[in-house]
Formats: structure tokens, C-alpha cells, sequence
């Protein structure tokens, strides 16, 4: 468990995982949003034409960060839901697939 994301980026930095990467975030046109939740998840926000897209990522233990079933939401509360609805009491070890 992580107690702020700025722990998280460090620890991607340091395992060589590019997820918090500059250049890549302005590529995809993507930023992740400041809260971290139950110590594992956060939201990204993608803008796509124009429009608003958030998805949920689970940090694991080496700091890399898996999107979570790969859904995509309309909101950022919509996607807060979901953290606070299903993924609030989860504790199981995952492995990360992110490729280096």
C-alpha cells in the first residue's frame, strides 16, 4: 500500500516503468488525476476529439500501474464510484504484464 502518489512515481522511476513519463502523458494526451485511493488505485483522464475519458489503474508493488479491467468511464466521479464500489476491500497480489 502507497500512501501518495508522488511515493508511486518514484518507485515506476525507479523499476524503469515509463507510466509517469512527460512525453508519453502528452502523446496520449493523458494526465493522472492527484487522489490516491485505498493505497492502490488512481484515475487517468484522456481527452480524445475533444471529450473526457477516465479509466482506473491499480499500482503494484513494483510501482507499475495495470489499468483495472480496461473499462473507460464518461466521468471522474463515475469512475470514483467503481473504486468505492467494488475495489474498496481487494487485496490480492497481481503480477504487472506493463512491458519496459
Amino acid at each position: 500500500m502507497f500512501t501518495t502518489i508522488n511515493e508511486i512515481i518514484q518507485l515506476s522511476r525507479e523499476n524503469g516503468y515509463t507510466f509517469f513519463n512527460k512525453d508519453r502523458q502528452q502523446r496520449h494526451q493523458t494526465r493522472v488525476l492527484p487522489t490516491l485511493y485505498y493505497g492502490r488505485y488512481l484515475i487517468t483522464e484522456q481527452v480524445m476529439e475533444g471529450k473526457k475519458f477516465y479509466s482506473i489503474y491499480k499500482v503494484q508493488k513494483d510501482g507499475a500501474c495495470d489499468i483495472v479491467r480496461g473499462e473507460v468511464y464518461l466521468s471522474q466521479r463515475s469512475a470514483e464510484r467503481h473504486i468505492n464500489i467494488y475495489l474498496n476491500d481487494t487485496d490480492t497480489e497481481e503480477v504487472s504484464y506493463e512491458l519496459q
